[in-house]
């Protein structure tokens, strides 16, 4: 992902909704993997998540991922066949940070394993 479309959302995202959002390495090639436009439909699902809450329920509007990801969010589109797994980190400056570590299909939670492994070190 070009470096200024991340600066233009970060931009975007901290002046509306005190948001911000990193890219792990593997998110960012998730990322890469998808067409221009699938990537725009991206954006635009962070962007409604920031703009909802992006803290865990009860503190933001964000739905808590089970199991070993219970500490992570989860950001489902139905009619994109997606699923964005990031982790709200409250800042002292109090500005949430989505860290995006996965990126992927619907299709037997095949995203979840993924972050799974990613967090685990089990995939670098």
């Amino acid at each position: 992902m070009p470096e200024d479309k991340i600066a233009k959302l970060n931009r975007l995202l901290l002046e509306k909704y005190q948001t911000q959002v990193m890219f792990t390495a593997n998110a960012r090639q998730d990322y890469k993997s998808f067409s221009a436009g699938k990537r725009q439909d991206i954006l635009k699902l962070i962007i409604k998540q920031a703009e909802k809450g992006a803290l865990l329920k009860p503190d933001g509007n964000a739905n808590r991922c089970e199991g070993a990801l219970h500490e992570y969010a989860k950001i489902k589109s139905k009619s994109l066949n997606l699923r964005v797994i990031y982790k709200p980190v409250k800042l002292d400056t109090g500005i949430v940070r989505m860290d995006i570590i996965a990126i992927g299909p619907r299709d037997d939670l095949q995203v979840y394993k993924m972050a799974i492994k990613r967090i685990t070190g089990e995939e670098k």
